[in-house]
């Protein structure tokens, strides 16, 4: 099984990586995946604050970028993504570092808008990118606010 990995540095320049479980990569599903983890990382970049400083997919990529500019950019608030697995029904989550905020929903006070066209975009790269640790794909549920004790 193939994984993902992208790691963000936050506004005191410390980082926190999410990790998900994909398709191994192969000679004839390459473009295909390299198309769906792009718009993962993308979707991604729209529920984060965080700086991109790497992504493993099979290769590395370095990118090095400066910290962020936005003091709520902190690695130790994140999005909590909870998920299902669509054969076996198997609940399994992953988070996401460096939560925007300003994503929340105001029906659910502790939960990303689902409204939220950035939202809608990542519900649907998820869903067709992550596969669970069965290497079922996955359907994402709910995206939780989260913080990390200090």
């Amino acid at each position: 099984m193939g994984t993902y990995s992208r790691t963000l540095k936050d506004f005191d320049g410390e980082v926190s990586t999410v990790q998900v479980h994909t398709e191994d990569l192969s000679e004839v599903n390459i473009a295909a995946q390299i198309t769906a983890q792009s718009n993962f990382g993308a979707a991604i970049n729209d529920l984060s604050l965080g700086s991109l400083q790497t992504i493993k997919y099979g290769n590395q990529v370095n990118s090095n970028q400066p910290k962020p500019a936005n003091q709520w950019a902190q690695r130790e608030l994140k999005w909590r993504v909870d998920f299902t697995d669509d054969v076996t029904g198997e609940p399994g989550h992953y988070t996401i570092p460096c939560a925007d905020a300003s994503l929340l929903s105001l029906v659910a006070p502790a939960e990303a808008d689902l409204a939220d066209a950035a939202v809608i975009a990542f519900v649907a790269a998820s869903d067709a990118y992550v596969l669970s640790k069965a290497g079922n794909p996955t359907s994402v549920q709910r995206i939780v606010m989260v913080g990390r004790n200090i």
